[in-house]
């Protein structure tokens, strides 16, 4: 029963960043009439999806070690991937998009129209990079994680 339970929330995980990434960030930009405005969706959300993940994680986290699997196989590697995840969730959440959040409230729509070699716009573009590579971590390892309690899990379950 845990490990259904600990593979339903790394999928709710997993479908959560998929439709944020694919759906949710591209269509603000599409169909909202400023990037600013856009910006505005992107980031609230993804505060969204930040907690969830947190939340997940710990969840995740609570249920492996209830599981008293310390002695299987695997326990160790499940265990660094989900503090790994759980690493990665608080740093996009109260480091980088703390940083993006002060930045759009700093310089509200004159954020666009900065030069690309402007030195906050910069600082901006990069966090931005780094908030995606921290989220596509963590579909990747989550996506990861699942397929490896899928081959390991034991036989009946």
């Amino acid at each position: 029963m845990l490990l259904k339970t600990r593979l339903a929330l790394l999928a709710l995980w997993v479908g959560a960043m998929m439709f944020f990434s694919f759906f949710v960030a591209p269509a603000a930009f599409a169909v909202l009439p400023s990037t600013y405005l856009a910006g505005q969706v992107v980031s609230r959300t993804l505060g969204g999806l930040e907690v969830l993940g947190l939340v997940i994680a710990v969840l995740l986290l609570a249920l492996l070690l209830a599981s008293r699997r310390a002695q299987a196989r695997g326990f160790a590697f499940e265990l660094a991937v989900i503090m790994l995840m759980l690493v990665s969730a608080a740093i996009s959440r109260f480091i980088v998009s703390a940083r993006l959040h002060q930045i759009r409230l700093e310089f509200g729509e004159r954020l666009s129209s900065l030069a690309a070699t402007d030195p906050t716009r910069a600082t901006f573009d990069l966090l931005h990079q780094v908030s995606v590579g921290l989220t596509g971590f963590n579909l990747l390892a989550a996506l990861a994680l699942i397929i490896f309690l899928i081959r390991t899990r034991p036989a009946g379950q």
